[in-house]
């Protein structure tokens, strides 16, 4: 499992492209996210690979963690694992570039739900005084590649936060693979297999 990593300054801390590059629009959307109070039935993912890549449900997921200062371990510490889909079955993503093929991952129904309640209990914490810091991330699981061997993965990145949001580009294409230190890139790169088919 690799983590996608970029810190963006939001009321919970948002891990959403690490790394690389975060384009102008996408720091201003992500400055006005807040992990707490969004609607997580409306999140949306946008995970743009190179076509040789084929994401399926639970190629990509969302954590969510929140810590006390002081505290060894956090109070909380979620995974949610994405429904993919193909983006051309979504209105108004960006059209993908030369050699792109665009996901889209969502929540389940069922995890909706559970999100809601771990932010309940991250704002339950927060009203008892507790100080402390969150993260929300979204992190590659896995995938399978029709090109063998992977050694680069040119990535970016896409958020929709509601169902009035626009699709807006948070990271600009970079190779994912060089971001990661060695230990996660051996890891990440492990996970990648074969696809069966080329479809």
């Amino acid at each position: 499992m690799a983590r996608i990593r970029s810190l963006l300054l939001v009321p919970l801390v948002v891990l959403l492209s690490g790394c690389l590059s975060v384009t102008p629009r996408g720091l201003v959307a992500m400055a006005g996210f807040n992990p707490l109070q969004m609607n997580p039935a409306e999140l949306g993912a946008g995970l743009g690979v190179p076509q040789s890549i084929r994401l399926a449900d639970g190629d990509a997921m969302i954590a969510m963690t929140w810590q006390v200062r002081g505290e060894a371990a956090p109070r909380v510490n979620e995974r949610f694992l994405l429904q993919i889909s193909d983006s051309s079955e979504i209105v108004g993503m960006p059209p993908p570039l030369r050699g792109e093929r665009i996901y889209v991952g969502r929540l389940s129904r069922l995890d909706s739900v559970r999100m809601r309640d771990v932010q309940e209990r991250i704002l339950r914490h927060k009203s008892e005084g507790l100080v402390g810091q969150g993260s929300f991330s979204i992190n590659l699981r896995g995938g399978c590649t029709t090109a063998s061997p992977l050694t680069e993965l040119p990535f970016r990145t896409f958020v929709k936060t509601g169902s009035d949001s626009s699709w807006i580009e948070t990271t600009r294409r970079s190779d994912f693979v060089a971001t990661l230190p060695a230990h996660e890139r051996k890891e990440f790169l492990q996970s990648v297999r074969i696809c069966n088919g080329t479809g």
